[in-house]
C-alpha cells in the first residue's frame, strides 16, 4: 500500500491561504491604526467634558481657545478616519472591517464632541 501525497508547505495555494485568512491589514498595523483614533478621541473627550464642570474664570479662559481647539482636533480626527477607511478599502477590505467601524465610531463621537463644546462656549 502506497502512502497518501501530502503537499509541500511551501506551496504558493498554502501562503495565498494564510494570507486570505489573515485579512488585508496586519494584526500589528490594524492595532497601530486602532489605537491613535483612540487616543485622541480620549483626550477630545476628557477636553469636551471639562467645559462642562468648570465655572467662573477658569471656564471664560477654557472657553476662549475651546472652539479653536475643537476645529484643529475635529478635523484631525475625522482625516485620520477618513484615512484609515481609504486604506483598507484601497487594501481590499470589507465596508464591514473593524478599522471602518471604528473610523466611522470615531467620526460619529467627534461630531457630537464638536458640537457639545461649541454648545457649552455660547451658555
Amino acid at each position: 500500500m502506497s502512502s497518501p501525497t501530502t503537499q509541500d508547505s511551501t506551496d504558493s495555494l498554502d501562503h495565498d491561504r494564510v494570507g486570505a485568512a489573515r485579512g488585508p491589514i496586519g494584526p500589528v498595523l490594524q492595532f497601530s491604526l486602532l489605537i491613535v483614533p483612540l487616543v485622541m478621541s480620549g483626550f477630545f473627550l476628557v477636553y469636551a467634558l471639562t467645559g462642562w464642570i468648570l465655572e467662573g474664570r477658569d471656564r471664560l479662559n477654557w472657553s476662549l481657545e475651546a472652539e479653536k481647539v475643537a476645529i484643529w482636533v475635529g478635523v484631525s480626527i475625522l482625516g485620520y478616519s477618513a484615512l484609515v477607511v481609504l486604506w483598507v478599502r484601497y487594501k481590499g477590505g470589507a465596508r464591514w472591517h473593524p478599522l471602518v467601524v471604528s473610523s466611522v465610531g470615531h467620526v460619529l463621537l467627534t461630531v457630537l464632541l464638536i458640537a457639545s463644546i461649541f454648545v457649552t462656549t455660547r451658555l
